[in-house]
Parts: structure tokens; C-alpha cells; sequence
């Protein structure tokens, strides 16, 4: 059980740090689009780029790793559980539209480097939606976990 325990532990932390960085990305992101300096949204994009695949990448990772060690190890769950299946399915949304989507948009971001201010505040817009989206995706397989859907 020790081991079980351990990865519970590093599928918790990831997840902390995917939403939690998430979240403070979002905050980041609005001040920079409120901001009367246009270099504040490149800023902003090289951070992007930065944090990107330093942190929220391997946090990700360690969501879907652990996520599926803990099904594996565990005699109680099993990859035809309702609530497993739906974390699965919320997981590859939030997946897609980061990898698809976000990571396309913060490339034109930094790209724009701040240097035209309407279209960097728009590429902005179109990232804080995007991000709003994962972070409810999130939010909703945190719930998943908790809950646990179809199982008495």
C-alpha cells in the first residue's frame, strides 16, 4: 500500500501544480492585458514560453503517469469505471486544447512580441479564453476524482 500511497501523492502534486500554475498564469495574463504598456504581453509570452515546458509540461506528464499507475495498482479501480473513463475523456480535452490550441496561440504571442498592441491583446484574449476552459476542465476532474461517479 506504501506504493500506492506515494504515486496518490505525486498525481496530487502534479495536479496542484498543472491548475495552481494554471491559475496564476491567468491572473498573470490579466494584468499584463490591463496594462497600458504593450511590451507587459510579450513579457508575458516569453514567460509563457518559459514556464511552458518547465513546469506545466511535466506536471501534465506526472498527472497522466500517476493517474494511470494508481488505476494499475489499485484492485478497487479499473480503466471501465465510469469515473475513470470520464477523467480520461476531461483529461484529453485539456490535454488537446493545450497542446493544439494554447501552445499555437502563446507561439503568436511571443511572435508578436508585443510590438503591435491590438494584436497582441487579441492573441491574449484568445489565450485567456483557451487557459479558462482547461482550468474548468480541471476543475471538473477534480470533482471527478472526488466523487467518483458510479461508484457505491
Amino acid at each position: 500500500m506504501i506504493l500506492y500511497d506515494l504515486v496518490l501523492f505525486g498525481h496530487i502534486l502534479a495536479a496542484m501544480v498543472w491548475l495552481g500554475g494554471g491559475l496564476m498564469l491567468v491572473f498573470v495574463a490579466r494584468r499584463a492585458r490591463a496594462s497600458d504598456d504593450p511590451h507587459t504581453i510579450g513579457e508575458f509570452a516569453r514567460s509563457l514560453s518559459y514556464l511552458g515546458p518547465r513546469v506545466l509540461a511535466p506536471a501534465v506528464i506526472g498527472v497522466l503517469v500517476s493517474g494511470v499507475a494508481l488505476v494499475l495498482e489499485s484492485a478497487a479501480w479499473d480503466f471501465a469505471q465510469a469515473w475513470v473513463l470520464i477523467a480520461i475523456g476531461l483529461f484529453a480535452v485539456a490535454f488537446l486544447v493545450g497542446a493544439v490550441y494554447l501552445s499555437r496561440v502563446a507561439l503568436q504571442l511571443e511572435r508578436s512580441g508585443g510590438n503591435d498592441a491590438t494584436l497582441s491583446r487579441s492573441l491574449l484574449d484568445r489565450w485567456l479564453i483557451g487557459y479558462t476552459v482547461v482550468l474548468s476542465v480541471l476543475v471538473l476532474i477534480a470533482a471527478d476524482m472526488v466523487f467518483k461517479p458510479g461508484v457505491a
